[in-house]
């Protein structure tokens, strides 16, 4: 199991500029997966198997969604090599939370089918 604290992540609607061949990652999201690679310490080895995400956010305003935010998160995990692809992604839980020690907190643990293998 890994536990992170992190920077309140971006909506998906804000990560990228353009379309197509012309698609960039916006400045923000350079700036905050930037930001969130100094609460990022990767594991010897990056998770290469099925794994379950657990993400709490602090909610800022009533009108944010919640979905938007995973995509984020789970790229930047990819980025810093804490898991080896974002696709391996079996699980996905989120919530929000008052009470948290950080504006975003994750656990990442390996699925129960593949510790079982």
């Amino acid at each position: 199991m890994i536990k992170l604290h992190l920077p309140y992540p971006l909506s998906g609607w804000d990560l990228y500029n353009g379309w197509g061949k012309t698609r960039r990652l916006s400045p923000t999201y350079k700036k905050w997966r930037n930001d969130a690679g100094y609460f990022i310490k990767a594991p010897k080895q990056a998770i290469d198997q099925p794994f379950a995400l657990h993400v709490a956010l602090r909610r800022q305003n009533m009108r944010q969604d919640i979905d938007n935010r995973s995509k984020a998160i789970l790229d930047a995990l990819q980025h810093y090599g804490v898991i080896k692809n974002d696709n391996l992604c079996e699980r996905l839980t989120m919530c929000w939370d008052s009470d948290l020690p950080a504006e975003c907190v994750v656990i990442i643990q390996v699925c129960e089918e593949g510790m079982a293998a």
